[in-house]
């Protein structure tokens, strides 16, 4: 085969094994169903749930698990956005799912949710880098609906 074909194969190839624009994705960390429930019924309500993928998990060891495997097959940040509790089932707490978040994708934002204060997750994190954005419990279908429609 000559030089000028192989590489008119080789373009023709290439073309095809470039990855595939993959859809927004939503990580739900989160131990207290009806508040799955509640982001369930918000993306109906929204409409958007055809617009991207959400999944959830009930534990910090399970969202580490999915946050790395999905890594390592999209190429960039895993999720487009991480809602996480701080207290889950498990030892993994939604901050240690943060910080290892951070050191492996950077730029993958994550919206915390508690029902400590402001000022005491503002303490707790104090002179931390890129803290995440805070949205306080008890969650309401509107402030769920704005931060969702922020990222999406």
């Amino acid at each position: 085969m000559d030089q000028a074909v192989a590489a008119k194969t080789a373009e023709r190839f290439h073309n095809y094994l470039q990855p595939i624009p993959s859809k927004k994705s939503l990580l739900v960390i989160e131990d207290d169903l009806s508040l799955i429930e509640l982001i369930d019924t918000i993306l109906a309500a929204n409409n958007k749930a055809q617009d991207f993928d959400w999944e959830y998990v009930t534990s910090g060891e399970a969202a580490l698990e999915l946050i790395r495997r999905r890594g390592k097959f999209c190429g960039g940040d895993p999720y487009s956005l991480v809602i996480t509790d701080i207290f889950l089932e498990g030892e993994t707490t939604g901050f240690d799912v943060w910080l290892e978040s951070q050191e492996l994708y950077p730029n993958m934002p994550f919206v915390i949710t508690s029902s400590l204060t402001t000022d005491r997750y503002l303490s707790i994190l104090q002179g931390a880098n890129n803290c995440p954005q805070y949205l306080p419990k008890p969650l309401t279908a509107s402030r769920c609906q704005a931060i969702i429609q922020e990222y999406f």
